[in-house]
C-alpha cells in the first residue's frame, strides 16, 4: 500500500461474474544487486500500525483470482482520463480516483477497464472550484468512505459496501477529513482544523457504527499545548486496532522523528523518541510516513530523509513486534514509494528504477522492468501478491505530465501498457 509502504484488507465487488484459476508463484529474484545494507540493524522501541492477516514468513499466498473479462454491471465505463491514486485488492479488481479527484472508479479485470461509481449524490461544485478533492479509504474491494470539498459548515460522507453499486450519505459534525477503519464498524477522522505559521491544527473524532454517529475524542485548542504538538504538518492517521494509533508528519528541525501514538484510542498521545538515525544521515530533515502493517505483527515504516548535502534518500524500519520496536533496514536514494506484501518482500520505486527486496528492506536489487520506456520516473507501486502489481509511470518528473499505468503478472520483471 504504498509506505504509505503500505497494504489493507480484501473481497468482492459489483455482482461480477469473474473466472479464477489458480497460478503458480515464481521464485523471488535473487537479491544480489544490493542498493544499500546496513552494517548492522539497529533496534529500538517504538508503536506504529495497520493491519493485515498472518502469513508464514516463507511463502506469500497468491490469490486464485485472475484478471479475466467478466459481463460489465450497469456502471459507464470511463475512458480519456487519467488515474493517479489506485488501490488494487486482488489480480483482478481494485479502486482508483482521476487525478482531477472528481470521481471514483472500479475495475474488475486488473485495470484494463475501469467503471464509474462515483455516487450520484455527489452535488454540483461550488462555483469557482475544480475539484471535489475525493480522497478515500478502501477497506476491501467492497467497502469504502470518503468525504467531498464542500462549502457548507458541515460536510457529508459517502459510505458504500457493495463496491459502488449503492451509496448511503451520513452527516458527521465536522468537514476536511480523511479516514482510517480497522472493520466495517470502527473507525477514525482525521479533521483539519487549519493551518499557518508552522502550525497544523487537527481532531480525531471516532465511530463505531460505520460512520453514522461521531464522537471526538481529541482536539486542538487556542492556547493550550498537548502531547500531539500544533507544530509541523500531519501525513495522516493510521490505527491497527482499536486502541493502537500512530500519527507521522515533518517539522523544519534536524534529526527530528514527528512519530506520535496512542494507546487509548486517540484519547492521548506520546512521541515515539527512541528511533534510531544511522550516522550516515545524520543532520537530515525527516518526513515520517505511517506504518503499514503487512501481518498482526509486523509492520514498516518509510522515512524520507533529506541529508544537508543534498538529496534525498528512502530510509525503511521494520517492527517485528507489533509496532514497539523499529530497526533500520536499508535506504535508497530518490524513493518516491514502496510496497510490502509481506514480511521480507517488497518493492521501492526510485526515480527511473524499480527494486525488490526478498530480506525485508536490508537489500535491494534493480529489476529490468522490460516493457517500461527508458526514461519513465516511477510514481506509485502496488504490488497484492508475490506475481501482481501496477505502476504509475510519467516522462517528466517535473511536470507529471503525461501519467501512465502498466501491469505485471510475473513480480515485476515484465511489465504491459495499460493506459497511455
Amino acid at each position: 500500500m504504498n509506505v504509505r509502504i503500505f497494504t489493507a484488507s480484501i473481497l468482492i465487488v459489483l455482482g461480477l461474474a469473474l473466472l479464477g484459476c489458480q497460478t503458480q508463484p515464481n521464485p523471488v529474484p535473487d537479491a544480489s544487486e544490493a542498493v544499500q545494507t546496513p552494517e548492522t540493524a539497529t533496534s529500538t522501541p517504538v508503536m506504529t500500525d495497520i493491519l493485515l492477516p498472518t502469513a508464514p514468513e516463507t511463502a506469500i499466498p497468491v490469490p486464485t483470482e485472475t484478471a479475466s473479462s467478466p459481463s460489465l454491471p450497469a456502471h459507464p465505463v470511463v475512458s480519456g482520463v487519467e488515474i493517479f491514486e489506485f488501490h488494487m485488492v486482488t489480480p483482478a479488481r481494485g479502486w482508483a480516483v482521476t487525478r482531477d479527484q472528481n470521481r471514483l472508479l472500479i475495475t474488475s479485470d486488473g485495470g484494463e477497464i475501469w467503471l464509474d461509481v462515483t455516487p450520484s449524490g455527489l452535488e454540483a461544485l461550488p462555483e469557482g472550484w475544480t475539484s471535489h478533492g475525493i480522497r478515500p479509504f478502501f477497506l476491501d474491494q467492497d467497502t469504502a468512505w470518503f468525504m467531498p470539498n464542500t462549502d457548507e459548515e458541515e460536510g457529508i460522507i459517502f459510505h458504500t459496501q457493495d463496491g459502488g453499486d449503492t451509496w448511503m450519505s451520513m452527516s458527521p459534525p465536522f468537514d476536511n477529513a480523511t479516514f482510517e477503519f480497522v472493520d466495517r464498524e470502527f473507525g477514525y477522522a482525521l479533521v483539519g482544523l487549519g493551518a499557518g505559521a508552522g502550525s497544523h491544527y487537527v481532531a480525531i473524532y471516532r465511530t463505531v457504527d460505520g460512520g453514522q454517529t461521531w464522537e471526538m475524542v481529541f482536539t486542538h485548542e487556542p492556547e493550550l499545548i498537548k502531547a500531539l504538538p500544533n507544530g509541523g504538518s500531519k501525513n495522516g492517521l493510521t490505527f491497527k486496532d482499536v486502541d493502537h494509533g500512530w500519527i507521522g508528519g515533518a517539522i523544519p528541525m534536524d534529526d527530528y522523528f514527528y512519530l506520535f501514538y496512542t494507546e487509548d484510542g486517540g484519547v492521548t498521545w506520546a512521541q515515539e523518541e527512541e528511533i534510531a538515525l544511522p550516522g550516515d544521515y545524520g543532520g537530515s530533515m525527516l518526513e515520517v510516513w505511517q506504518p503499514v502493517f503487512v501481518e498482526t505483527g509486523t509492520a514498516f515504516l518509510p522515512v524520507r530523509a533529506y541529508p544537508p548535502e543534498g538529496g534525498i534518500h528512502l530510509l525503511i524500519y521494520r517492527s517485528t513486534d507489533g509496532g514497539e520496536n523499529w530497526a533500520f533496514r536499508g535506504a535508497v536514494a530518490e524513493g518516491e514509494a514502496v510496497d510490502f506484501v509481506g514480511p521480507e518482500l517488497g518493492w521501492l520505486a526510485a526515480g527511473s528504477a524499480l527494486f525488490q527486496t526478498a530480506d525485508g528492506g536490508m537489500t535491494w536489487s534493480t529489476l529490468s522492468a522490460e516493457g517500461i520506456g527508458m526514461g519513465e520516473v516511477f510514481l506509485k507501486v502496488d504490488f497484492v501478491d508475490q506475481l501482481h502489481g501496477w505502476v504509475l509511470t510519467t516522462p517528466d518528473s517535473s511536470t507529471w505530465e503525461s501519467l501512465k499505468r502498466y501491469r505485471t503478472e510475473n513480480g515485476g520483471e515484465n511489465w504491459s501498457l495499460l493506459a497511455p
